[in-house]
């Protein structure tokens, strides 16, 4: 009895959940102020990017790294995060990032202004903020009640328990729970919709599907292609692709069998899955020890 050897399909669009893509992707200012205004419903025009580690007044507090951190030409505050895994007290840490950019815009000493008469003068700050935005894109599933099965994108905000109501715009935190996104893209329908669908589906596609046909969504294909990456940016994507790796099968078969991956079950998908993300043979040899040889007989039989 014949068997037919399946076909391994080769990536052409770079891993967006991978750090290297997010960042990739994001770092383009257009893609990351169209992504911003179709989930914040803002109106963004333009952003500055601002560093990414954040430190504390002093040198012993704890630092905040972000993915990406930028302000609009309005001052408002923006943090983009890719997730990929849950972590202990998640909210908890959001909060605890979201923090220094608040904390950030406190002047130190008085704030000087000029009135009317052209005198200048040094007043205390009144407190007033500009809006902080946290925006998560999480590979995994956060809010799991039931009523909220159905629901991708959340938004946290501060509200007044007995009114029901937001007590200040100044502050948002937003959640997209990629795994809870089941539209095909036939059934896109929202920009929202389009940027959700291509988070989670672009590095498995081979071209861009017509329903993605805005300007946006054609800069961001063309940006993502995997053969446009320099030698040095392939690297580094390789290196991102098996830390991503490493994360997402862990997590997959502990929450579906709940016991330890096996080692070799490990190796073997590590190298199948870095085959078919265009990392060559000699290449993944490399990374992890193997012979050529091995490694071929591996993407081979499998």
């Amino acid at each position: 009895m014949s068997r037919t050897k399946k076909k391994n399909k080769r990536h052409v669009f770079i891993n967006p959940r991978t750090d290297f893509g997010f960042k990739k992707i994001f770092g383009n200012k257009r893609l990351l102020i169209a992504f911003l205004n179709s989930i914040l419903s803002e109106h963004i025009v333009e952003v500055t990017y601002l560093p990414q580690e954040q430190l504390g007044y002093r040198a012993k507090d704890r630092k905040a790294v972000y993915d990406i951190y930028c302000i609009d030409d309005t001052g408002k505050r923006f943090i983009i995060e890719m997730q990929n895994a849950r972590q202990p007290n998640f909210i908890d840490r959001t909060l605890f990032y979201a923090s220094y950019p608040i904390l950030h815009q406190a002047p130190k000493g008085k704030v000087k202004i000029t009135t009317e008469s052209g005198e200048e003068k040094e007043i205390p700050w009144d407190y007033e903020l500009t809006n902080v935005y946290f925006v998560c894109i999480l590979n995994f599933v956060l809010f799991e009640e039931e009523s909220a099965r159905d629901i991708v994108v959340e938004s946290i905000t501060l509200v007044r328990q007995t009114a029901g109501i937001a007590c200040t715009d100044k502050f948002k935190v937003v959640t997209v729970e990629l795994p809870k996104f089941k539209k095909s893209k036939k059934e896109l329908r929202t920009l929202l919709d389009k940027w959700i669908y291509t988070l989670q589906n672009i590095d498995n596609l081979q071209e861009r599907p017509h329903e993605l046909d805005e300007e946006i969504f054609k800069e961001l294909f063309e940006d993502a292609k995997l053969d446009k990456l320099t030698q040095e940016e392939m690297e580094t994507y390789n290196k991102s692709i098996l830390e991503y790796d490493d994360v997402i099968l862990a997590l997959n078969y502990t929450e579906k069998r709940g016991i330890q991956i096996g080692e070799e079950r490990v190796r073997k998908e590590h190298i199948l899955n870095a085959y078919r993300n265009n990392i060559s043979i000699e290449d993944i040899a490399k990374f992890t020890g193997l012979s050529v040889e091995q490694i071929r007989n591996i993407i081979l039989t499998n």
